[in-house]
């Protein structure tokens, strides 16, 4: 059985978190400096274990706009599309980072966030929807 990744796309890292084979639980796994590191992440992650697919979180405002953290995730999206054959799934992540930081372990907020971020996909039952019209074409206005 293969599992998802989850991601969360901060200002200096990008956290890593896993699910399970069932798709029950979400691990924190880490942090990566870089868009290449994640994607070396995931690619050994796909021979290891099988991956279904990769959720991104996208931070909106809480007005819903697109703030600059939210087009740095679409501009992550994008990408990382255009190297895996792999579902990537975006998830709107607003305040899971504030939730990591209460949460009180001695992992780092960035890693903590992404497996909130994907055990919140996972209790929602995975579901595959396509990008609304235009929303990656987000990643292209001006910061």
């Amino acid at each position: 059985m293969s599992v998802w990744i989850g991601v969360d796309p901060g200002e200096k890292r990008i956290g890593i978190s896993r699910g399970d084979p069932l798709g029950v639980l979400a691990t924190p796994r880490g942090v990566v400096a870089t868009r290449v590191e994640l994607l070396h992440w995931i690619e050994v992650a796909d021979q290891e274990f099988g991956v279904a697919g990769v959720l991104i979180g996208m931070p909106r405002n809480m007005d819903g706009s697109f703030g600059p953290m939210a087009i740095r995730s679409l501009q992550l999206v994008r990408w990382l599309r255009e190297q895996l054959d792999l579902p990537i799934q975006l998830w709107d992540e607003r305040l899971t980072s504030s939730q990591a930081e209460k949460v009180g372990t001695s992992l780092g907020v960035d890693e903590k966030a992404a497996a909130i971020l994907l055990q919140c996909y996972l209790d929602a039952g995975m579901p595959l929807h396509p990008d609304p019209p235009g929303l990656i074409e987000a990643a292209d206005r001006p910061k």
